[in-house]
């Protein structure tokens, strides 16, 4: 599973929290955003899991925090020890009937208090909701898009390889014979440019079809690129009654996901003088040329994506994200059911 935002949230009430979670997670799926939380009652694990955070790589970007806690710690301490820890996450105070006394301690060391937010129960959902929208902002970042682009499809071609690898082997004689098709049609349109490399696999294809997927899915990226992995992936679902994927099919991925992140990951980016539209380039006679007008709708078409496109696009990553999510978890059940 991936996650855009990870939240560490400490609450002694089970209830509260379950319930509470449902909300959030159905509110951040709503606006195409996956929440991943961690949840403790203890404060002791609390400051613990603080520690790793502080002086490892950061792994939560929000704290919740019940300010009324019945684990015997005083809420005004639990803030006291968290000013002395070097937070650069966001922190969350809630409390049904403490919230003046947790803005009393906040304001009266207001330096040290940087990214601390306040709530009672009756508007815990509301503020909860403007940091998830602040910190899910970052998406659409300059500096993050390119990395937030490569990390979720990487995750969906470790996916998908490791489908095939599973997968193929189980498939019927007729089923398999058509897939060794799709590569060995690929592979002779590569015939001029790999002619030795290539006359091997023709050969061993004809003859034998896959016989080793393993090896198979081993070869050059240029005899087996990943979009032929996808064109496999998506002919295998056809052979799998318990997979579909509905909201975003696997062409839709290739043509509209895949094609910004190979845009985007190699190219020079910056942003309009609005602020509306990504602009991308290859060369500096291409920046000088696409120098942002006054009026930004003058740019072309083709060289620029608008904020409203990324965040459409970023729903479809999500939504074809949590589909190849439901892959992997069938490709855990079966590694689990085989040892």
């Amino acid at each position: 599973m991936r996650y855009d935002l990870n939240i560490l949230w400490v609450e002694d009430t089970a209830t509260y929290y379950e319930e509470t979670k449902e909300i959030l997670e159905t509110y951040a799926e709503d606006n195409g955003i996956s929440l991943k939380f961690h949840y403790i009652q203890d404060v002791n694990v609390f400051f613990e899991k603080i520690k790793n955070n502080e002086k490892g790589f950061r792994l939560y970007d929000i704290f919740f925090i019940d300010y009324s806690l019945s684990s015997g710690i005083v809420g005004s301490q639990l803030i006291t020890d968290l000013r002395a820890k070097n937070m650069d996450s966001d922190i969350l105070f809630y409390s049904s009937d403490k919230e003046s006394e947790i803005r009393r301690i906040i304001e009266e060391d207001i330096g040290s208090f940087e990214g601390v937010y306040v709530a009672n129960r009756d508007n815990f959902d509301d503020k909860s909701y403007l940091l998830i929208n602040k910190n899910a902002r970052r998406l659409t970042s300059l500096s993050n898009i390119r990395g937030y682009l490569m990390d979720q499809t990487s995750e969906n071609d470790f996916t998908v390889q490791s489908y095939i690898l599973y997968k193929f082997d189980k498939l019927t004689s007729v089923q398999k014979q058509e897939i060794s098709n799709i590569l060995l049609e690929y592979i002779k349109t590569k015939k001029h440019e790999f002619t030795e490399k290539v006359d091997d696999q023709i050969a061993n294809l004809e003859k034998d079809g896959i016989k080793n997927i393993n090896k198979i899915l081993g070869l050059s990226s240029e005899l087996f690129p990943i979009s032929l992995k996808y064109e496999i992936f998506a002919k295998m679902l056809e052979y799998d009654s318990e997979l579909t994927f509905d909201d975003v099919t696997v062409e839709q991925y290739l043509s509209e996901i895949v094609k910004a992140r190979n845009t985007l990951a190699h190219k020079k980016l910056d942003v309009c003088r609005t602020q509306e539209y990504i602009l991308y380039y290859d060369t500096m006679r291409q920046l000088e040329a696409r120098k942002c007008q006054e009026d930004c709708i003058e740019h072309s078409d083709n060289y620029k994506i608008s904020i409203n496109e990324w965040n459409e696009l970023r729903k479809k990553i999500h939504a074809f994200g949590n589909e190849v999510d439901e892959t992997q978890k069938k490709l855990q059940k079966i590694e689990a059911e085989t040892n």
